[in-house]
């Protein structure tokens, strides 16, 4: 993971991370089951979000790896295959060496009809034009849903959050606030770990003529 993951520990980056997860606490709180890792871009001293798939894991990136209640490889973590009921990622696939492989590994993790939960930046958001994120890996709502889908992951929800803009001049709004959906900072998407097909068993022709003989005697 590259260092621009550290933008998260400034004040700007502190805010949009707060803000978008009391956003999307609403989106979360009706996910239930048994077990959720939580992955963030840095340590924070704020509880974590209240949701209703418990036990809870803590992991924020540290460099390369993952630190928290385990000290983990981002493609290698040391949680066992279908376990979680959620994931939820916060702005950790931006700075992830292989963010397919960070994904695959959410993946394994989850139990069939478990949910992933990733909350990443609007590259077509105005806070780009700063320069903070541009050494990070960012990707359209579109393209993460590709990354999803070949990790073996259904899409069913995406919402946009961060902060509204301000309507400036005077023009009429009773709300003074203008809502350019496409421009705000963060992509919210939740997908489901769909069930693997069960392929039907093709039976032998020899086999199945033998059986009705026996049924016959």
């Amino acid at each position: 993971m590259t260092r621009e993951i550290n933008w998260f520990a400034t004040p700007a980056g502190q805010s949009l991370l707060a803000d978008a997860m009391r956003q999307a606490q609403p989106l979360i709180w009706p996910l239930c089951g048994h077990n959720a890792l939580l992955l963030q871009p840095v340590a924070v001293d704020q509880p974590p979000p209240p949701m209703q798939c418990v036990p809870l894991t803590r992991l924020w990136c540290s460099g390369n790896r993952f630190a928290g209640d385990v000290l983990a490889d981002g493609q290698n973590l040391p949680i066992a295959s279908d376990c979680m009921a959620l994931v939820y990622a916060a702005f950790v696939l931006e700075s992830a060496e292989s963010p397919m492989g960070l994904l695959r590994e959410m993946e394994r993790l989850l139990v069939s009809e478990g949910h992933l939960a990733l909350l990443t930046l609007n590259p077509y958001s105005l806070n780009r034009l700063s320069g903070s994120w541009r050494h990070m890996a960012l990707k359209t709502r579109v393209q993460w849903s590709h990354c999803l889908q070949d990790a073996g992951l259904e899409v069913i929800r995406h919402e946009m959050l961060g902060p509204l803009w301000a309507r400036t001049g005077n023009a009429p709004n009773s709300s003074g606030i203008s809502r350019p959906t496409g421009l705000r900072s963060v992509n919210f998407l939740l997908a489901r770990k769909r069930k693997a097909a069960l392929t039907p068993i093709r039976k032998n022709t020899k086999a199945v003529a033998l059986a009705r003989e026996t049924t016959q005697a």
